[in-house]
């Protein structure tokens, strides 16, 4: 199974509220920085987990 890289960009409200923001996911971390620089952001590149890879936690 091959990494992916998520690219986040924190984005603050003028409330104060601020939210992590995926604006897209990459194959290798260097095309994820490359993105980054193309859309003149200061993002950053973290490793990517699908969901689907999670346990679901159940309460009853």
């Amino acid at each position: 199974m091959s990494s992916f890289f998520a690219l986040i960009v924190t984005v603050c409200a003028l409330t104060g509220e601020c939210s992590d923001i995926m604006l897209g996911v990459y194959q290798t971390e260097p095309a994820c920085n490359a993105a980054a620089a193309e859309q003149h952001v200061k993002g950053v590149c973290y490793p990517y987990k699908p969901a689907e890879d999670q346990q679901p936690t159940f309460k009853f």
